[in-house]
């Protein structure tokens, strides 16, 4: 089972869509507009986890209308996302955070995992986690510390390698470290990067490069995150 751990899934055209067909994906939503067409393609595309949330590049904006809007739609979302803060976006930080402390507090409520944004801001992120004990979360795009991938993975949490890793070296260094327990791999698409448009589709590439990287089998490493998937957002 070829898995997708974060995605913009509602951005892509039908067209595109059928040729994913086989590839389970968490999609993850951006505000209040995207959390609805997630649900809506969730709810005609088989394989497809809906997450609901406000993303922190949109949390200046977001009202408190929004975020009564979010928790409408949480009970029937697999998860909330894309959540988190990032931290170069120094100048909105402080609503980032509530927005986020927001989020986390439905999650915990609802019993849902969260699939997370933390750009410069991984432990901030982990430390606000575990205050608000969040059942599961995933930290995409991971390139922090590898000692903080070790804690997170402690913790029972998990961090997604992107397909970027083909062209962002540190990002795959970490990719052939990371503790195998709390590995997941993304595409993040629709996404432009680097000369590379990141869909779903490139997952299985990515799968080759880290069975190389880590010098597994291919077969073995595509079941141990297909595992953890499961642990992670249907566990």
């Amino acid at each position: 089972m070829l898995t997708d751990a974060h995605c913009h899934l509602a951005e892509f055209e039908d067209e595109e869509l059928e040729r994913m067909e086989g590839i389970l994906v968490a999609a993850v939503s951006e505000d209040v507009e995207s959390s609805r067409r997630t649900l809506n393609l969730a709810r005609r595309r088989r394989g497809t986890l809906a997450f609901v949330g406000i993303h922190p590049w949109k949390a200046a904006e977001a009202r408190d209308e929004d975020l009564d809007a979010i928790e409408s739609l949480v009970p029937e979302a697999d998860g909330l996302g894309e959540i988190g803060i990032d931290g170069e976006r120094r100048e909105t930080l402080e609503r980032q955070v509530e927005v986020f402390r927001f989020q986390l507090r439905l999650a915990r409520e609802y019993d849902k995992p969260v699939n997370l944004h933390c750009l410069r801001a991984w432990e901030e992120c982990l430390d606000l986690v575990l205050r608000h004990d969040a059942r599961s979360a995933v930290f995409h795009w991971y390139n922090g510390t590898l000692e903080l991938a070790e804690r997170i993975s402690g913790y029972g949490f998990h961090v997604s390698i992107n397909a970027a890793a083909k062209v962002q070296r540190r990002h795959a260094q970490l990719a052939a470290a990371i503790p195998e327990r709390s590995l997941l791999v993304e595409s993040d698409g629709p996404y432009e990067y680097r000369g590379l448009r990141l869909t779903p589709l490139m997952i299985p590439e990515l799968l080759d490069m880290l069975s190389e990287l880590r010098r597994v089998s291919r077969e073995n490493l595509e079941s141990v995150i297909a595992e953890n998937f499961h642990d992670a957002f249907l566990g």
